[in-house]
């Protein structure tokens, strides 16, 4: 039956603490009959601890199997080869060492690509739910889509993620004709290209956005990030911790077509959402710019603004989209050309000051010191690993 099962891929590097806490996690979850193979793969570190709690660790459920790289791989290669681990087994389920599962993360898993599994604008699925825009990096939320349990990105996910064997060969495809160089890719948002060449996901992302694919996300999520030092902080950080789902639940899997909450890469909502929920829009055609993260150069935008534009609409509700599908009339977000929005006005003082109090409460001053004092930490950490 393991053919059936996708294959649990955990990877590893030099955090025997982290490695040994998801691997605990892994024990608590819930899996159904049959034979579940758990793969441990472990970049060389120059040292044996990592081995030794992967070695270690009792696995009932299946085969385990400790791939221990003889060489220092990397972050992206030691990924790249994880990933090629589907044609040898099929689907895979991959779980770096910072993270921490939810006991019920593999029924989440397999059947969301047992269901997806011939949706050619399926890319992937996260077990992680998405809930920062790191582009803008402020809260993102996804909109109500009834009763469904997850939405579409054009995300790739790296905190928990699967792959069946077409989706990683289509991947493959990609990066053999296109390479690494993504400079000539148009949609791609500017954090993710300043992404060091060390980064498998800047690839990934960079290969769903030219051929207009999406990943697949809960709204509960399956997985959460302890934030651990290593390839991705210099210091702890709980940014990215989020509530993992405790209970059982029945999932339902909305068709690609019929799901309203359709993100891209900006985490923007689809036009097509907001024209059908709002028919004063549909006849117009624009790009969804709320964040103000994307270089429009014309043509109509749905952005944060002043100015009235043709319809204006109050920026009030959150998440931001739903006082433009409700058409809740007023100021702060408008249906405008871009020859009259100043882009420079969306980075202003003020305007940080302003989205800044839409989304969060002020900071004390004692916070905002602290704050500054641990971003000083990591400039500075940063300056000596370089």
């Amino acid at each position: 039956m393991t053919a059936n099962l996708p294959t649990i891929v955990v990877i590893g590097y030099n955090r025997p603490k982290s490695l040994s806490r998801l691997l605990a996690s892994l024990s608590k979850a819930h899996y159904p009959a049959g034979d579940i193979r758990l793969v441990i793969s472990l970049d060389n570190s120059g040292t044996l601890e990592p081995l030794r709690v992967a070695e270690a660790y009792e696995w009932p459920h299946g085969e385990k199997r400790v791939i221990h790289r003889e060489k220092r791989m990397g972050l992206r290669n030691h990924v790249l080869a994880c990933g090629d681990l589907t044609e040898e087994y099929g689907d895979v389920l991959v779980l770096e060492d910072d993270l921490f599962v939810s006991p019920h993360f593999y029924e989440y898993t397999s059947r969301a690509l047992a269901f997806y599994a011939d949706e050619p604008r399926v890319a992937g699925i996260s077990l992680y739910s998405q809930q920062f825009n790191q582009t803008a990096n402020l809260p993102f939320t996804p909109i109500d889509d009834g009763n469904a349990h997850v939405h579409f990105m054009q995300l790739a996910a790296s905190w928990g993620q699967a792959w069946s064997r077409s989706h990683w060969r289509g991947f493959r495809q990609w990066l053999e004709g296109n390479g690494t160089d993504i400079s000539r890719i148009e949609g791609i948002p500017g954090d993710i290209r300043s992404w060091p060449e060390s980064s498998w996901l800047k690839l990934y992302n960079a290969y769903i956005i030219s051929r207009d694919l999406y990943f697949v996300y809960p709204y509960r999520s399956l997985t959460t990030n302890f934030g651990d030092p290593g390839e991705h902080f210099y210091i702890a950080s709980s940014r990215f911790q989020v509530p993992i789902q405790q209970q059982r639940i029945d999932y339902h899997f909305p068709r690609f077509d019929d799901s309203l909450a359709v993100y891209d890469a900006f985490c923007e909502l689809s036009p097509n959402t907001l024209k059908r929920l709002n028919p004063k829009l549909a006849q117009h055609d624009f790009t969804v710019n709320l964040f103000g993260c994307k270089p429009c150069r014309s043509g109509l935008q749905l952005t944060r603004t002043s100015k009235p534009g043709l319809y204006g609409f109050s920026l009030s509700m959150k998440p931001m989209e739903l006082s433009v599908l409700h058409d809740v009339a007023g100021e702060g977000i408008a249906l405008i050309d871009t020859a009259e929005v100043d882009p420079a006005t969306l980075n202003a003082p003020r305007t940080q000051y302003d989205t800044y109090r839409f989304f969060y409460k002020f900071p004390s001053v004692p916070v905002i010191c602290v704050g500054f004092i641990e971003r000083l930490q990591m400039a500075i950490r940063s300056a000596r690993s370089s």
